[in-house]
């Protein structure tokens, strides 16, 4: 369960929306679902206690749910750009929740951000990105952009056998952390291991780090 359990409103139940719902939900917060479409509503309504048919571009019908107490909103309405910005600005106007809106493409990301939303994601532009660098750098686990292109990978041990994480010395020699070890033949990982911690052939490591200087490791 989330250290703090919070109340989040999604605007739109189509896939993106009813997935992110139903994984809110599993995750301990309590999920408000809003959508025009009845047949979305009836879906929704199998994984959300709380799902209302409802026109978000009309604030007073918001008000009326107490969108304005919600601690986010995340505003998931398909490829009308119009209707997000509408949606997304009676929902500042309400005041109170943070706004996580699903852009159609960069431009409305950028009208977004000018908007000041607290999160504006394009899903296809981040998954295409991670994609490519999964392609480039096998075993990539996850990238992560608004850091810098951190990269969080996984190695087999060769090179590193019966060497501990001192005498590697990574972050010094190339600003990458161990996050983990799951060593040769088991199914657990060890999590911030001790710089003491032996490696073994065969051993897999959790590292992160730039791009570029996770992918020049030679474990």
């Amino acid at each position: 369960m989330p250290e703090e359990k919070l109340e989040i409103g999604i605007i739109g139940l189509g896939k993106f929306g009813l997935r992110m719902a139903s994984t809110l939900v599993s995750l301990g917060h309590t999920v408000v679902g809003i959508d025009m479409s009845e047949v979305h509503v009836q879906r929704a309504e199998e994984v959300l206690e709380s799902v209302y048919k409802a026109d978000a571009t009309n604030i007073a019908a918001l008000r009326s749910l107490h969108v304005q107490d919600l601690d986010w909103v995340v505003i998931s309405v398909g490829q009308s750009v119009e209707q997000s910005l509408n949606i997304t600005l009676n929902v500042q106007e309400l005041g109170g929740p943070k706004i996580w809106v699903k852009a159609s493409n960069e431009e409305h990301r950028k009208i977004l951000q000018r908007l000041r939303v607290n999160r504006a994601t394009v899903p296809e532009t981040e998954a295409a990105v991670m994609a490519a660098h999964q392609l480039t750098y096998p075993g990539m686990l996850d990238l992560i952009p608004k850091y810098g292109g951190i990269a969080i990978q996984e190695l087999r041990v060769d090179a590193w056998d019966g060497k501990t994480l001192i005498d590697l010395n990574l972050m010094k020699r190339f600003s990458v952390m161990v996050m983990g070890i799951r060593p040769a033949g088991q199914r657990s990982f060890i999590f911030v291991p001790p710089a003491t911690t032996v490696l073994h052939k065969g051993d897999t490591v959790v590292v992160a780090g730039k791009a570029d200087s996770v992918a020049g490791l030679e474990p």
